[in-house]
């Protein structure tokens, strides 16, 4: 009987999974700066070497991004986030818009059909957030993105979660872009987001789709 042997990790391995893990459960934030290294040697009792060794694969990896004189920083939650925000970043932006629109489409409609009252006081939270006016543009661009993610948790698809979760931080720089070139009413833009919200809130799935084209073709 063949007997396969289980796969020793590495130490340095071990210890950029644990990192992984920690950006994953949040307790490493996307866009955060990670602790120092000593402060890692000390926190995972190991050598310096083995702490570099697995910083620089996750720099490779493109989960981290080393910046000169200042720190190093989670750039996505694992490689295949990584993965994903590299390719994004090679396409044009109407490829992007066409990916995000086939997406969305389905998560409000899907949302509309399945949002409990958690999920809408979940949405109805982010939604006056991101209509706080004391915001300043790029929290006001992550506060969108997280209005719309409340919306995909709503879906109760756990992949599509995922996906948008992980293309999320290139759509909030699309959005940015957006902004500064179309220069895009605000006004506008909040009164379809409520809309989005009340199609929702009203289980109107044709009326969440119509709405969230209307709201993307901005």
């Amino acid at each position: 009987m063949d007997v396969t042997k289980p796969i020793r990790l590495s130490l340095p391995k071990q210890i950029a999974d644990e990192i992984e893990k920690e950006i994953r459960t949040g307790t490493l934030l996307l866009g955060s700066k990670i602790p120092a290294e000593p402060e890692l040697v000390k926190s995972f009792g190991v050598s310096r070497n083995t702490i570099r060794e697995a910083i620089q694969s996750l720099i490779h990896a493109g989960v981290l991004e080393a910046r000169q004189g200042d720190g190093t920083y989670v750039l996505a939650s694992g490689p295949f986030e990584a993965n994903i925000l590299k390719r994004l970043s090679l396409s044009a932006m109407n490829e992007v818009y066409e990916i995000r629109l086939c997406l969305e489409k389905d998560i409000v409609r899907l949302a509309a059909e399945r949002r409990t009252d958690s999920d809408l006081a979940e949405m109805k939270k982010a939604l006056h957030k991101r209509e706080a006016i004391s915001l300043s543009a790029k929290e006001n661009t992550d506060a969108d993105i997280e209005f719309h993610m409340t919306i995909a948790r709503a879906s109760h698809n756990s992949l599509f979660y995922d996906l948008y979760k992980h293309i999320s931080a290139y759509i909030g720089r699309t959005i940015r872009q957006k902004v500064e070139l179309e220069k895009l009413e605000g006004d506008v833009v909040d009164f379809l987001h409520r809309k989005l919200f009340a199609a929702i809130q009203e289980q109107d799935c044709i009326k969440a789709e119509l709405t969230i084209i209307e709201l993307l073709n901005l």
